[in-house]
């Protein structure tokens, strides 16, 4: 896998913005989808799988933020679904996505920092497989309620060193500690193959949790 885009990121991650994060995500693009398969990537598949179980009706409407190039709406379209829209805030990841033609509807967004491009109650589930590896604010929680369906589903992963008891950006605790949310499961499955790196932060293992909006 090449890591050279990532290596150019301050080695903190607490120190990693958006900004830079989104021009890093611009570079490697074109190589994204090739470095990730090319060591195991089933991360996207496993996020499909359990929305699969909640929602079996493939008609069901799906937001899947922070896209990236679309190798989650692949996995969907795989197993039938047709009605998946996608946001990420790297254009030039999303111009990928949109030529692979796994999504009804494409737009930027910046997780945290801008509006869901979509009305109330729009969605009966929003997938987010990756993206909480640095800070960002909890108030994109609300924003992601704010266009779920009642009764919709939240089905996202996150890195072990993210989502422990340390609460190191404050996920869980915005998640659960909310009234607008309850937690539905909780499981550790396979994010990504080994990778012949030291750093911690790069666990193949990530834990994969359903929230479901009161």
């Amino acid at each position: 896998m090449n890591f050279a885009p990532l290596e150019k990121l301050p080695k903190n991650q607490a120190d990693i913005t958006l900004d830079c994060l989104e021009k890093t995500y611009d570079e490697w693009a074109d190589n994204y989808d090739h470095d990730l398969k090319s060591i195991g990537y089933p991360g996207p598949l496993n996020a499909v799988k359990i929305v699969e179980k909640l929602l079996n009706n493939k008609d069901a409407k799906v937001l899947d933020m922070a896209a990236g190039t679309g190798i989650v709406g692949e996995e969907f379209q795989a197993i039938g679904y047709k009605n998946i829209d996608a946001s990420d805030m790297s254009v030039t990841s999303l111009e990928i996505a949109k030529q692979k033609g796994v999504y009804k509807h494409v737009f930027r967004c910046c997780m945290g920092e801008e509006r869901i491009e979509a009305e109330d109650n729009t969605y009966d589930a929003i997938t987010v497989v990756g993206c909480w590896s640095i800070p960002i604010k909890v108030d994109v929680f609300r924003e992601m309620n704010r266009v779920l369906k009642k009764g919709g589903y939240l089905v996202s992963c996150f890195r072990p060193d993210v989502w422990s008891e340390r609460d190191i950006y404050g996920y869980r605790g915005a998640l659960n500690d909310s009234n607008q949310w309850v937690k539905i499961s909780e499981e550790l499955r396979q994010y990504h193959g080994q990778l012949a790196t030291q750093d911690a932060h790069y666990s193949s293992y990530w834990h994969f949790v359903v929230y479901q909006k009161c």
